[in-house]
């Protein structure tokens, strides 16, 4: 198993970051058709999304075409928490609106290619609890942003099969505050809590690749998969300690000793961005009504442990994330002539164990339901809209803090997630 190092890395370049409740911290949005659709389009295109969904259904389009918007997301949700058996306290989570945008391109060829391009945030998270809550010393704001160019070429071997093959440039970033109790003078002096602050990015320095593949079975039924690859990304930033409550203490040496433990200065770490497969099919039931479905698996056992490179001392968090599951169902009507109406549901797997030792990424499974509208309003345009509630189960774990060797218990008693889409598409 990889080893994960991170270091502090800042959020907020592009005003999109997305709370990623479930799957690790992974992001599925390419479009609002793709959002209303549960993203089950692997073996069918409907818009220039296919570029994200499975570039090898860009063979399916036959008209230069663009889309182009945004998702918004605003998580919420409650938490509880005990320190060492003692009654839990609750907590909330709000971590504000974020804006999620998107662009893809599709271009037919000659000679039966077809080239996409996609801009996408491909993994984010945000979240946020009160300064003075029980387990500050962990996390209180944690928010991670990444934005992904996608460059991709399609090839139709045959009328049925297709593949696809492309590159992905990642720009990742990353920022997290924290109150962690450091003990001053070797522990003599007490304890003092300081506010830490880390961030960073990668300069977008980095790159993997991903293929895809479509066969159409029948004239009404396709398969289609997708394999990304990991992206090895080196991120460089800042640290900076500031002392929130010195240590107790006569004569104000400790304070005096707390102050000088201060630091600010560099951090630097090796990030391994997971790898994943998708495999999905797609079937036109009657010329009115499609359906979808897909089913992903993405490496988040790559997390280990987070590793920061600090200017006094490296920092290790278990994080000791599993493998995750997505599963996927959608349904599209074409109910009026210009229109269509979308539905889904997803079922979203917890990446976090019971051993994690980091709140970043609260405990919990997510069941996401979507719908949306699509309206060919004129000559080639359409206009997309799309809504999803995402409902989080409970979940719960224990973090110990190393510093006192006190033992927490962290549960998610709820989370609830608004996300709503709009997608502007234009075919020449």
């Amino acid at each position: 198993m990889r080893t994960m190092k991170t270091a502090g890395i800042s959020l907020v370049l592009f005003g999109a970051a997305a709370a990623a409740y479930g799957s690790g911290f992974g992001l599925y949005q390419p479009s609002a058709i793709s959002h209303a659709m549960g993203g089950a389009l692997l073996g069918k295109a409907m818009d220039a999304s296919a570029n994200f969904n499975n570039p090898a259904t860009l063979t399916d389009l036959t008209n230069i075409q663009f889309t182009v918007g945004f998702i918004t997301e605003h998580p919420r949700g409650r938490v509880e928490t005990s320190r060492n058996g003692q009654p839990e306290i609750r907590s909330t989570m709000d971590s504000g609106m974020f804006v999620l945008p998107h662009f893809q391109l599709a271009i037919p060829l000659p000679a039966d290619f077809t080239f996409g391009f996609g801009f996408e945030p491909d993994y984010g998270l945000g979240t946020s609890y009160d300064d003075g809550w029980a387990m500050n010393f962990s996390a209180t704001e944690t928010k991670i942003q990444s934005v992904v160019l996608n460059p991709n070429l399609a090839y139709k071997i045959t009328e049925d099969w297709s593949v696809a093959a492309g590159a992905r440039f990642l720009y990742f970033e990353f920022e997290q505050y924290s109150r962690p109790h450091v003990p001053i003078g070797g522990g003599a002096l007490g304890t003092a809590t300081f506010g830490n602050r880390l961030r960073g990015d990668n300069e977008m320095k980095d790159v993997g690749w991903q293929v895809g593949t479509k066969y159409d079975i029948t004239d009404t039924f396709s398969v289609g998969a997708v394999y990304k690859s990991w992206i090895n990304t080196h991120v460089r930033g800042k640290t900076s300690n500031t002392v929130v409550d010195p240590a107790p203490g006569p004569g104000g040496g400790p304070a005096s000793a707390a102050t000088a433990a201060a630091t600010t200065g560099y951090a630097s770490a090796d990030i391994v961005m997971p790898q994943s497969v998708a495999v999905g099919c797609n079937w036109d039931v009657v010329p009115t009504w499609h359906l979808g479905a897909m089913v992903s698996w993405t490496q988040w056992s790559e997390y280990d442990t987070l590793h920061f490179n600090l200017p006094v001392r490296g920092k290790d968090i278990p994080l000791d994330w599993r493998d995750t599951w997505r599963g996927s169902i959608g349904s599209c009507w074409d109910f009026a002539e210009d229109w269509k109406w979308m539905v889904s549901y997803t079922y979203d797997m917890d990446s976090t164990t019971w051993t994690q030792q980091s709140v970043m990424l609260p405990p919990a499974n997510r069941h996401i339901l979507g719908t949306g509208f699509a309206w060919n309003c004129w000559g080639g345009l359409e206009l997309a809209l799309s809504y999803a509630c995402i409902f989080m189960d409970g979940g719960d774990m224990v973090v110990n803090e190393a510093e006192t060797g006190d033992r927490y218990h962290f549960e998610t008693k709820w989370g609830f997630c608004h996300a709503a889409g709009f997608s502007v598409t234009y075919r020449f």
